[in-house]
């Protein structure tokens, strides 16, 4: 398990680009950030404004690219990167990456009614039917993966109490929580969906600040 949360957090060297004296991005607020007109206006949005590239339909080449942005106060998006896109389909994450820059602003997130900055992943595969980007998870299956990841988020937060308040023993047996229950949510997933694609995408922020915690313990 220890490797599979290295493995994590390596991942989330493509986050060292935000600056240190912003304000800081939330994962998790108590009103996540939406697209004002609606989840399937957001992504006819998207089906309408990505072309299949002709490199990757000549060469059948399919996947889902993930799209992070931040979702500023004011519901402008910025920071776009790809978090994980497509083996060789560079013309794949492209497209997904300029039709997210096209979406306009959105309703931000919010906690106990304060506007907050906060992460927004959107997983856009890209499949050879009718040659357009489609998505293939239900919004069922999303909030089943997101409740998933923000019971580990918040985990992680009472992780990182126990340390800063010096608590060793909490420190540790949260720790051993922490693992565990990865290891159980792990069996509830089909290895390489696209439903574990989106939790793992969804917790790496707090799997990286669990492995800060672990590394200065040493």
């Amino acid at each position: 398990m220890r490797n599979t949360i290295l493995l994590l957090a390596l991942a989330l060297i493509s986050y060292a680009g935000y600056s240190q004296t912003e304000e800081p991005v939330l994962t998790f607020v108590q009103t996540m950030p939406s697209y004002p007109a609606g989840e399937k206006a957001l992504y006819d949005f998207l089906y309408n404004n990505i072309t299949y590239p002709e490199q990757e339909k000549s060469q059948n080449i399919e996947g889902t690219v993930f799209v992070n942005f931040v979702i500023e106060k004011d519901g402008t998006p910025t920071n776009f990167i790809i978090t994980r896109g497509v083996e060789g389909g560079i013309g794949l994450d492209r497209e997904a990456l300029n039709a997210c820059k096209k979406l306009g602003k959105f309703t931000p997130g919010s906690q106990n009614g304060v506007p907050q900055r906060v992460y927004f992943t959107l997983p856009i595969k890209f499949k050879l039917e009718g040659n357009q980007a489609m998505q293939t998870l239900t919004s069922r299956e999303k909030l089943d993966a997101l409740k998933d990841a923000i019971y580990i988020c918040k985990i992680v937060m009472k992780i990182t109490e126990a340390k800063t308040r010096g608590h060793n023993k909490r420190y540790v047996r949260l720790c051993s929580k922490l693992e565990l229950n990865l290891t159980k949510i792990q069996t509830k997933y089909i290895r390489g969906s696209e439903k574990e694609k989106l939790f793992y995408e969804s917790i790496l922020p707090c799997i990286e600040r669990y492995e800060e915690m672990v590394s200065e313990g040493k």
